[in-house]
C-alpha cells in the first residue's frame, strides 16, 4: 500500500510539473512581436456569425462528406451573390430618398435576388437532393428567426 501511495504521489507531481510548465509559456509568437504583420486579427462580427449560420445550416442538412465538398463551394459563391446584391441595395437606401426610383430599386434587389435563389436551388439539387435544398433557405429563415429571437430576449451572445 505505501509503495502505491509513493507511486501515485509522483504521477502527480509529474503531471503538476508538467501543466505548471505549459501554463508558463506566455503569449503566443503571434501577439509577441507588436508588428502589424504578425498580428492576429480577431474576425468581424458578420464572419462570426457567418460561421455560425453554415454551422447551423450543415447540421440542419446532415450531408456526407461527398455531397459538403460539391455543396460548400457552390453555397460560397450564393452568399456572395447575394453581398453583391445588399450591397446595391445600402446604397440605395444611404442616398437621398427619391420615392418612385428608390422603390423601383428595391423591386429590382428583391427580384434579384428571387432569381437567385431559384438558380441556386437548380445547382443544389444537382449536388444534393431536393429536400436538402430546399432545407438550405428553409434553414437561412430559421436561423435569422432565431438570431432575432434570442437578441429580443436580451442574451448578449446569441448563440
Amino acid at each position: 500500500m505505501d509503495k502505491l501511495l509513493k507511486h501515485t504521489y509522483i504521477i502527480l507531481l509529474t503531471l503538476g510539473i508538467g501543466l505548471t510548465a505549459f501554463a508558463q509559456g506566455g503569449r503566443p509568437p503571434a501577439l509577441r512581436n507588436n508588428n502589424a504583420q504578425t498580428k492576429v486579427r480577431k474576425p468581424t462580427v458578420a464572419k462570426r456569425f457567418e460561421v455560425i449560420k453554415k454551422a447551423y445550416i450543415a447540421q440542419r442538412l446532415a450531408l456526407t462528406q461527398e455531397q459538403s465538398a460539391k455543396f460548400w463551394p457552390t453555397y460560397d459563391e450564393y452568399q456572395y451573390e447575394l453581398d453583391v446584391v445588399a450591397d446595391l441595395r445600402k446604397a440605395n437606401n444611404a442616398q437621398p430618398e427619391n420615392g418612385t426610383d428608390q422603390f423601383e430599386r428595391e423591386l429590382g434587389y428583391q427580384q434579384r435576388i428571387t432569381n437567385l435563389q431559384k438558380h441556386y436551388y437548380e445547382e443544389f439539387i444537382k449536388m444534393i437532393p431536393p429536400e436538402k435544398a430546399n432545407l438550405v433557405f428553409k434553414s437561412e429563415r430559421d436561423f435569422k428567426f432565431e438570431l432575432l429571437r434570442r437578441l429580443k430576449e436580451g442574451r448578449q451572445q446569441p448563440f
